[in-house]
């Protein structure tokens, strides 16, 4: 049958911006087919095929339940391969996936026959496509497609290749792998925080190494559970990268945990992530840790070795510059030279060409090039340099070098400049030999003992007076002479190891009160000394020798010895009469029992006879009634203070008694005590909020019994007394500045009263027992009762004070641990 010829796109409307497979749809000769030509072909197919060229979404189309035509639009069109089943436009489903018929005829029979879509998600279905079998994973739907009548005409597949997908997805679980494997063997610390709690996901040895511990003592444990010492500081961090999302990076930062009892610290490069999920959800943190103590210490060291180098340099009797970078920059330049310059400290900083324009035709320039260029150092004797000093263009001449200045790298980044003027070489040498001199000067006239050691066998170059009393030698038998050699007895006492590190290192050492055996005068003593070991470089920062200096503090050692002796001795002391204190005062409470029990007996015959011999006299005068009265009234104070007494000396018993007291039950079994007294004199009194405490319940009502009894006793005349009690949680900074014993909970109580107050000086007298500040005919009292009360709060561990103005009440406030029992 002959090609149908083609025709224009817009024939035929369905078809019109179809793309290439739109095209290869009107192009296709369809008289061979059931359907015939296109202007034939059912209305529901076209609308179907319309919508399907048309959409940017991969779809496909099985038309005829015998023939199943194919149909895909352009957006399907790059799953068919580069030159694999494409063009498959108008050929029979069967012909065209015959590699993948077996999975799909079932479904596009089950489609055709029930009408019941399918739908699969990321399934595999090897395809031959690119000249060969390729793997393609599908996320795919297989609907009905109607025809005119209503009935299934074909089947209708919106799909979308997966394979990238799937293979991201396989890539990312083997990257996960990878990455867990990565970070077991990281030679960084890497741990996985998940969740507020930080909870530790994955870490590795690297990480627990820095901490000392093994990563199953942190695996799935909040991390500051097992470090609780950081938490304070980097929960904060953590909290910020999981708020934020923002990462924290910190270099060379301060760390410090415990680990069996130890501390281990040191400097950390650190970077804080947040861990995100594939929705970006931060759901944790991580961290990754890299161990850089060392190179810390060791660029502090250099710090301080290249101040030293400074501070040498400045110090330095002879001309001595550095210049840095091929433009010849001044970083550093001491006194020496800015005076051969005839300048000043301002020249730091700029360029050696600008400070000495007229150096430009001296060759200077190009030595200084050379040796930044080559790294080998240029040397000069007795050369001519023309300067500009003082205005004046004037000949001088020097020896000097150009040394280059190496960086860590190994790489030249400037030049060192030394010099010596030797425009009068006598005069240069006086100015050597009086800079010697002037160093010998300040050695030997130091008001300590200073020597200089040279060389690796720290002979003795220079000793003033005091070094060499100090050894107990003659100058003549330690100049010129190995230390060791000269000074035997100093050996083998730590001192020659120090010696060594310093002339090898470059480093200061310093030791306090080292203890050192000196034999002087065929005697062996022992002298205290605070030792000062200083490296003595040249200009290049070799080290020469050592400056020794020592100062004797063997009298400051004994006496701190002896003054320590002498508290030791004292605090024995103090520890025995303690204990004999203890003795006495309990010898004193056996005493004031035994008393105060045996004078009961005749306290209660006195008031016996007495009353016996009132009634036996009958009537008598008014006289002989007045006696009476006063021996009753004298008997009934006596027993009183008998019993106050024995209940006093009763409140350092030795078995305690503590229980839980509920000092709102205690309060108000109180109040029913003074019932009648509180109904008589109109009082009222209020009380809430009172704790629940360990005490010994019996105390606890004396104490507040004799609280509560004062408040309504002192009382104003033809006043209505009111009493108010209440307690609070003692703050832990006032446990603290009370004195009181740490690691509790305190309440304090304070019973107020609007009463005759008293005296503020005379707060801390009324705590004394027998002290009373009104007369016993003003106000009843045995002078006991509030020394009881004190006597109570310390048998609890606790105390008390008074607060009060006269005429304006009184507050007494009583601090009680939560727990006496563990207080006492």
């Amino acid at each position: 049958m002959a090609k149908q010829a083609a025709r224009p796109a817009g024939a035929y409307f369905f078809l019109d911006g179809g793309g290439e497979t739109g095209q290869l749809i009107h192009e296709h000769n369809w008289d061979a087919t059931s359907l015939g030509p296109i202007e034939q072909w059912p209305l529901s197919l076209r609308s179907t095929l319309g919508i399907m060229l048309h959409s940017a979404f991969p779809m496909f189309l099985f038309w005829g339940r015998e023939e199943l035509l194919c149909f895909y639009n352009d957006a399907y069109r790059p799953s068919l391969g580069i030159d694999g089943k494409h063009p498959a436009i108008g050929k029979n489903a069967k012909e065209v996936w015959p590699d993948i018929w077996e999975f799909i005829g079932p479904l596009i029979e089950q489609v055709m026959t029930r009408g019941t879509p399918v739908w699969y998600e990321d399934q595999l279905l090897p395809i031959y496509r690119n000249g060969k079998m390729e793997d393609v994973y599908w996320t795919f739907s297989y609907s009905p497609a109607y025809d005119d009548n209503g009935n299934i005409g074909g089947v209708f597949v919106t799909c979308t290749e997966t394979t990238d997908k799937v293979k991201n997805i396989s890539r990312l679980r083997e990257s996960e792998r990878s990455f867990r494997n990565l970070v077991r063997e990281a030679t960084v610390g890497i741990v996985i925080m998940r969740g507020r709690n930080y909870v530790v996901e994955m870490v590795n040895e690297s990480y627990g190494m820095l901490i000392d511990r093994t990563p199953e003592e942190l695996m799935h444990k909040p991390i500051f559970d097992v470090i609780p010492e950081t938490g304070p500081y980097f929960r904060a961090m953590l909290d910020g990268v999981m708020n934020t999302g923002e990462s924290v990076n910190l270099n060379e930062h301060p760390y410090f945990v415990y680990a069996d009892g130890r501390k281990i610290e040191g400097f950390l490069n650190f970077v804080y992530q947040p861990y995100k999920e594939e929705d970006g959800t931060i759901t944790g943190v991580i961290a990754i840790c890299q161990d850089v103590t060392e190179q810390v210490r060791s660029r502090r060291k250099a710090e301080n070795s290249e101040q030293q180098l400074r501070a040498i340099v400045e110090s330095a009797p002879f001309p001595i510059g550095v210049y840095a970078g091929r433009e010849m920059r001044i970083v550093l330049a001491n006194r020496s030279i800015l005076d051969v310059w005839g300048k000043g400290y301002d020249v730091i900083g700029k360029l050696y060409s600008d400070i000495l324009p007229e150096l430009s035709n001296q060759a200077i320039f190009q030595q200084l090039d050379d040796v930044y260029t080559t790294g080998v150092a240029f040397h000069a004797r007795d050369q001519r340099v023309d300067l500009v000093v003082d205005g004046r263009l004037q000949p001088y001449y020097f020896n000097y070098s150009f040394t280059p200045v190496y960086d860590a790298d190994g790489n030249v980044y400037g030049v060192m400049n030394t010099a010596a003027e030797v425009t009068d070489l006598n005069m240069a040498r006086q100015k050597v030999e009086q800079s010697e001199k002037n160093f010998r000067n300040i050695i030997l006239q130091a008001p300590v003992a200073m020597c200089m050691l040279l060389g690796p066998q720290h002979v003795v170059a220079i000793a003033n007076e005091m070094m060499i009393a100090l050894w107990g030698k003659e100058e003549e038998d330690v100049l010129y002479k190995p230390l060791f050699d000269a000074v035997p007895d100093t050996r083998e006492q730590g001192l020659e190891r120090m010696l060594a590190e310093v002339y090898e290192t470059g480093v200061q050492a310093k030791a306090a009160e080292r203890p050192i055996a000196f034999v002087r005068n065929d005697k062996t003593e022992i002298t205290y000394i605070d030792i000062v070991y200083e490296p003595y470089q040249d200009e290049l920062g070799t080290t020469l020798g050592v400056l020794v200096t020592c100062v004797d503090v063997t009298q400051q050692v004994l006496a701190r010895q002896q003054i320590e002796d002498v508290v030791a001795a004292r605090t024995k002391e103090l520890a025995m009469a303690n204990d004999s204190l203890q003795r006495s005062n309990a010898a004193l409470e056996q005493f004031a029992y035994i008393a105060s029990h045996d004078l009961q007996e005749p306290l209660r015959k006195v008031s016996t006879y007495s009353q016996m011999l009132e009634q036996n006299l009958g009537s008598i005068d008014d006289r002989s009634k007045h006696y009476l009265d006063k021996i009753n009234s004298s008997t009934a104070r006596m027993a009183t203070l008998v019993r106050g007494v024995l209940t006093y000396s009763q409140l350092s018993g030795t078995d305690p008694g503590f229980s839980k007291v509920s000092l709102e039950n205690v309060v108000g079994e109180i109040l029913t005590d003074f019932e009648l007294l509180i109904a008589q004199r109109n009082a009222s009194v209020m009380y809430s909020g009172l704790p629940e405490i360990m005490a010994i319940p019996l105390q606890m009502s004396q104490l507040f019994g004799n609280l509560i009894g004062n408040a309504l006793k002192f009382c104003k005349a033809n006043g209505t007394p009111e009493v108010s009690i209440s307690a609070v949680l003692l703050p832990a900074e006032e446990v603290i500045a009370r004195g009181l014993a740490d690691g509790g909970r305190y309440y304090s109580i304070t019973v107020a009263d609007n009463g005759i107050g008293f005296d503020q000086q005379h707060a801390q007298r009324i705590f004394n027992i027998f002290q009373r500040l009104h007369g016993k005919t003003d106000y009843l009292g045995t002078g006991i009762g509030l020394a009881m009360c004190r006597k109570i709060a310390e048998n609890h561990g606790g105390d008390i004070y008074a607060e009060s103005t006269p005429g304006e009440g009184a507050r007494f406030t009583v601090i009680l641990p939560e727990d006496g029992s563990e207080q006492r």
